[in-house]
């Protein structure tokens, strides 16, 4: 099951809203970005309810009126073991959840939906076709984390190895056996825009102001858009090979390789829902290390460091030896011919 596609406004809002936060970015650059199209917020408190902001930018400028200084994103899998305490709120199962940061608290801001008390049943009501509102509708409930939690959320915020999560994701993902057959997507060299527009194209032409990146592009992150295009490639790859559960000649799957497929499927899921995480909190070092290479062509070659010192020429160790050989096979010639000549 493919990742809830409520990420990406999450990533946006925690991404765009730090630049506000931080930096006084304002809201005509990205208040009516593109990927909040057809989306309504709501922001409410989980103890009593109440409505505390009715927009995101009038939640972030009330997060900033009481001293907030950070956002961040995390796995919801840390809120297992928390009790809900508002028994008339359900909390969605979405794979995260978003922490604003004050001076000596931190608190969390999780999806749900308020139950009726008046309908009982499992499934959500549904009005007829005409009535029903085509924006999607979710509302954020405010919860203060506890202590406890706090500094489980710490641990998202240590700043990531990026080079280590390219080798590992390429080695676990992307290099497996499951994935033979994946093709590398076109448009990764773009800014990662997380929703489709007849406006982008891939050389990047036609873009207008509110076309706008899930990352601020301020700063080179790379690395994090070119992975986001790749992760979204290779989980739509496996979506199609699971409808259609066939080799390239034709054969059905066998029901073990439908297995391990379906298992790598949840595998990519978990993983890329943990580099959301890191993304979302380090997209400003979001890039590889630079290994400099000297080119051979330009220039006399560079000895590395592992290159062998050359040994000793031998040869003139050689001369020496052969030229006194030389006057010794003389001078004992010379002494024989004096020996013979006066009789000795």
């Amino acid at each position: 099951m493919a990742l809830d596609q409520i990420w990406k406004q999450q990533l946006t809002l925690v991404t765009y809203g730090n630049e506000f936060l931080t930096k006084e970015l304002s809201f005509n650059r990205w208040k009516q970005h593109p990927i909040f199209d057809q989306q309504q917020f709501a922001f409410r408190d989980l103890l009593s309810q109440h409505l505390l902001a009715q927009h995101f930018q009038v939640w972030l400028e009330g997060l900033k009126k009481q001293g907030t200084k950070r956002l961040s994103l995390h796995s919801s899998s840390l809120l297992n073991d928390e009790q809900n305490p508002n028994a008339n709120v359900e909390l969605l199962p979405f794979a995260h959840f978003m922490v604003s940061h004050e001076a000596n608290k931190k608190t969390a801001w999780i999806f749900g939906k308020e139950l009726a008390e008046w309908y009982n049943a499992d499934n959500d009501f549904e009005a007829p076709a005409s009535q029903q509102n085509p924006l999607r509708h979710e509302t954020f409930w405010r919860f203060e984390l506890s202590a406890k939690l706090a500094k489980r959320i710490e641990a998202d915020l240590q700043r990531p190895n990026w080079d280590d999560i390219q080798s590992y994701t390429q080695a676990e993902l992307f290099n497996s056996p499951l994935a033979q057959g994946f093709v590398e997507p076109t448009q990764s060299n773009l800014p990662y825009y997380g929703y489709t527009s007849k406006s982008i194209t891939e050389n990047g032409s036609g873009l207008d102001s509110q076309k706008l990146a899930l990352l601020p592009t301020d700063y080179p992150a790379d690395f994090a858009h070119r992975s986001l295009y790749r992760l979204e490639a290779l989980e739509k790859y496996l979506q199609d090979k699971l409808q259609h559960p066939q080799h390239e000649d034709g054969a059905l799957l066998s029901a073990d390789e439908q297995l391990n497929l379906r298992h790598f499927s949840q595998k990519l899921e978990d993983l890329q829902a943990k580099f959301i995480v890191k993304v979302a909190n380090h997209y400003q070092t979001a890039q590889l290390t630079q290994v400099a290479v000297n080119n051979p062509l330009e220039g006399a070659p560079v000895a590395t460091a592992t290159s062998a010192p050359s040994a000793p020429h031998p040869h003139p160790h050689h001369k020496i030896g052969s030229s006194a050989v030389f006057k010794l096979i003389l001078i004992t010639v010379v002494i024989c011919i004096v020996a013979y000549y006066f009789g000795l």
